[in-house]
């Protein structure tokens, strides 16, 4: 085995053994999956990372810091809490108007001057004494001679009694509260009014006090009713501690903790500008923003290439997986996979250069790689494909929105699903005007919720990309086929236009077997239609299996007009003229470039199977002159046998077509029990054995066969005038001759 050849069974078809043919063919394919995830790693890293540097105040900045993120700048801490307590220190205090305070101290100071009355009379100075320990006022002997004495202790209570009636009416506020007061007004509430006043027109404790005791002489008398006015004087103004601590909380919440905000692209140093406090605390700002949102600053993010790395390797390992489940003629042929990975590099490089120019994300390729998938297998890969495809986009950092991923599923989706076999390049339209619908709707749907990146650009993007990548994805077919050595429906197209040179001369030169292959084409056509085989391979197929057979057209019975030469040659150069129509044919079609796919129909069409006729004649004759029996393989054509559905199908076909050109009677029932029989010769003779068509598929197959050949091959009326010329005609056994 050369090298080139092992080489290429090693990367492509079924490995013989695990060791070391299994790990080449399977890690080729782990190589190449990760060279694809590698390469989207470094297209599309996942943190790029911000280099901000270390910079201290007074200095001058050596480049341009250019903010990538807009964040919010914060207030130094001291002048942030010196306005605050400012803020909250201008707070106007709110007092609550206790009328009920004046009358309580009244009474308090009745009850007191009552039960000094009572305890003077009784007890006389320790009465009096232990009143006014009870009611904590510390009094002096004089104080308690003055309370003895009932004419100075009623003048005293009538003194007392003056001063809270006169001058609690204006408010009189705690020692405590007034002395907190830090502003000239306050708010004064009585019932559901009220009132900010000054300061000054209330009183405090203090100046309570010094009001009540104007005009009166310094002395015992004058101290004793400070002490009773402090002991019995109720505040008429309470604070309203909940509401001025409210007030004082909103005061210090209305300070901005922000001192500016900075936008993204905003400088925010220049390049040899000197580094201020402020400039210190935009870049502090700057790289608590670049943090909070998970973008490295200053290092090198491997953890995100990493996980970019993972997250890459694992979608495309459930492709591969699933490629290698679903469709294991795609994992085996490893030219496939470098043009599905091609075809997935072009995609994600376009979609980077589009990125960069700013283009909304209905203008990614994806409609290019739906097709082209499409063109070279089928929807339901492309789908799949396309499924995977989206969801490795929504990984990849400027794609991470949710809405970027539906618009290309939906775009894709459609796309792969539409694409069909098209005869004329008119029918592209129809998949590009379905596939724009999908994405007009998405689009819409968008914009209904408020997406604020729906609109009308993104929908004419969409339609552009649409247009061109479906040109673009026809007009690649060519490549991918080199590529992948698959030949596409849209080039079998081609090749089945009889118009083409091996076709025009298989009509002049070779016209009765030009008229059975395109017979036996309709015919396989029609049969790889019911069992869901590839409809158009089987004509185009059909078409080039007998084109051999120009070499020596006259030794084929199709083409004979009188003397059959085969009557005059030794039966082994008949049956080695008849083989060599499968080897001409092979040379023939190579020459004129026929894709490979279609060769295979001329070298398996008759498989390896025996010239029956020829070797029943050459065993007649060896028998009659005493000789030894004829080598059998002498009469076997090269083969090798059908290896799949097609082929197979080509095989029944052009049997059968050649067997009904010569039955006699072509009733339904002779026709039936003639596919009948070559269906179980062609099973008994193993040269089915390597395709893939069922029992069932063969019973089908049958059944089509009979409707096609009794629809061909019906009973006329025998017209009077050519009567003589129309008779039955004999039998064969189908052999080519």
């Amino acid at each position: 085995m050369s090298g080139g050849s092992r080489r290429h069974r090693l990367l492509s078809g079924v490995p013989h053994r695990s060791w070391p043919d299994g790990m080449i063919h399977h890690g080729a394919r782990w190589l190449l999956l990760a060279l694809l995830a590698v390469g989207l790693v470094i297209l599309y890293p996942s943190d790029p990372g911000v280099g901000i540097g270390r910079h201290t105040a007074g200095t001058v900045a050596d480049r341009d810091i250019i903010a990538q993120v807009g964040f919010p700048v914060p207030r130094d801490s001291a002048e942030l809490r010196r306005e605050r307590g400012e803020a909250a220190a201008s707070v106007i205090p709110t007092f609550n108007y206790a009328e009920s305070g004046r009358d309580s101290a009244l009474a308090s100071l009745g009850n007191f001057f009552a039960r000094i009355d009572s305890v003077a009379v009784a007890d006389g100075v320790a009465g009096i004494s232990s009143v006014l320990s009870a009611s904590a006022i510390e009094a002096s002997a004089a104080d308690v001679e003055i309370l003895a004495d009932t004419g100075r202790a009623a003048s005293l209570h009538d003194l007392a009694a003056a001063a809270i009636t006169t001058l609690t009416p204006d408010g009189v506020m705690a020692p405590g509260a007034a002395s907190r007061l830090t502003t000239d007004s306050i708010r004064v509430v009585r019932g559901s009014r009220a009132t900010v006043v000054a300061r000054s027109s209330v009183l405090s404790g203090r100046d309570f006090y010094d009001r009540a005791l104007t005009g009166q002489e310094p002395g015992p008398e004058t101290d004793l009713l400070r002490l009773v006015l402090a002991r019995y004087l109720a505040p008429t103004l309470v604070p309203d501690e909940l509401r001025i601590g409210r007030d004082i909380e909103a005061a210090r919440d209305m300070v901005p903790i922000m001192e500016a905000r900075v936008l993204e692209g905003e400088a925010i140093v220049r390049a040899n500008d000197q580094v201020s406090d402020a400039t210190l605390r935009k870049l502090e700002a700057y790289r608590a923003q670049l943090r909070l949102e998970g973008i490295s600053v200053d290092s090198s993010n491997l953890g995100g290439a990493v996980g970019g790395l993972l997250l890459n390797v694992l979608l495309l390992t459930v492709l591969g997986v699933l490629i290698l489940f679903f469709r294991p003629d795609i994992y085996r042929s490893f030219r496939s996979l470098v043009a599905i990975a091609g075809i997935f590099a072009l995609y994600f490089v376009g979609a980077f250069v589009m990125t960069g120019l700013g283009l909304p994300p209905a203008a990614l390729p994806i409609v290019f790689v739906a097709v082209s998938l499409s063109v070279l297998w089928d929807g339901r890969f492309a789908l799949l494909a396309v499924f995977v495809l989206c969801a490795l986009t929504a990984v990849q950092e400027p794609f991470t929105e949710v809405p970027v991923a539906i618009v290309l599923l939906a775009g894709g989706s459609a796309a792969a699903l539409s694409v069909r076999t098209f005869r004329r390049l008119s029918q592209t339209w129809v998949f590009i005007a379905v596939t724009a619908g999908a994405y007009s709707l998405v689009i819409l749907g968008f914009q209904m919720q408020g997406e604020s990146s729906a609109g009308l650009l993104p929908l004419a993007w969409a339609l552009l990309t649409t247009i061109t990548g479906a040109i673009l994805a026809i007009g690649f077919v060519p490549v991918f086929e080199w590529v992948t050595g698959i030949t596409t429906d849209q080039t079998l197209i081609g090749w089945a236009d009889t118009n083409r040179p091996l076709m025009r001369r298989l009509a002049a030169e070779a016209p009765g077997t030009f008229a059975h292959t395109m017979q036996a084409a309709n015919m396989a056509e029609a049969g790889a239609g019911e069992v869901g085989a590839n409809a158009l391979l089987c004509r185009a197929g059909v078409y080039y299996h007998d084109v051999g057979k120009m070499a020596r057209p006259g030794f084929f019975i199709e083409n004979q007009h009188g003397e059959n030469p085969h009557d005059r040659m030794p039966p082994d150069e008949s049956a080695a003229v008849v083989r060599d129509h499968v080897v001409e044919g092979v040379r023939m079609a190579k020459r004129e470039r026929v894709p490979e796919i279609l060769v295979d129909f001329i070298r398996e069409h008759h498989g390896d199977q025996s010239i029956s006729f020829f070797l029943q004649r050459a065993r007649e004759e060896a028998e009659k002159e005493g000789r030894d029996p004829p080598d059998a393989d002498h009469f076997r054509y090269p083969g090798p046998r059908p290896r799949s559905r097609e082929t197979a199908i080509a095989m029944l076909a052009d049997s059968s077509e050649s067997a009904a050109r010569a039955l006699d009677n072509p009733t339904e029932e002779r026709i039936e029990q003639l596919i009948e029989g070559i269906f179980a010769a062609k099973a008994k003779g193993g040269q089915l054995d390597d395709c893939t068509l069922t029992f069932q598929d063969l019973a089908r197959l049958k059944r089509r066969f009979v409707r096609f050949l009794g629809g061909s091959h019906h009973r006329r009326i025998a017209y009077p005038g050519t009567k003589h010329l129309t008779r039955g005609a004999t039998g064969g056994d189908g052999d080519e001759r």
